[in-house]
């Protein structure tokens, strides 16, 4: 590749990169305007409620370690649990990707608590 191709694709890129980051923002912001840490807190709760039910349920089944093995439908709500927990962490990732992207407002404090409406 030439350097005048690699600046074009550098500058091809650079130019995509802006239109992301200006479709998603105009997408992403008006469903979650000015966001503050006090409106993440029920999300991150949530994660951590589900990290919890997911794990202590696996303890649940382990039991002293020498029961049987956990039963087709023990595993399965195993599964469900561990399911439920990565979706919500990965729901609280892509928010905390959202904002590192500037895709969502926050609010000019975010640490404020907003007013009762």
């Amino acid at each position: 590749m030439t350097e005048d191709a690699g600046r074009t694709k550098s500058r091809f890129r650079m130019a995509l990169e802006h239109v992301i980051r200006e479709i998603n923002h105009e997408v992403i912001s008006p469903a979650i305007p000015d966001l503050t840490v006090e409106e993440i807190l029920p999300l991150m709760v949530s994660v951590a409620r589900s990290r919890a039910e997911y794990l202590h349920y696996a303890f649940k089944l382990a039991g002293d370690g020498k029961t049987n093995h956990p039963t087709e439908a023990e595993v399965l709500k195993l599964r469900q649990l561990r399911e439920a927990y990565e979706e919500m962490k990965a729901a609280s990732q892509e928010l905390e990707h959202c904002v590192d992207r500037g895709y969502i407002d926050l609010a000019d404090n975010p640490t404020a608590k907003k007013p009762a409406s």
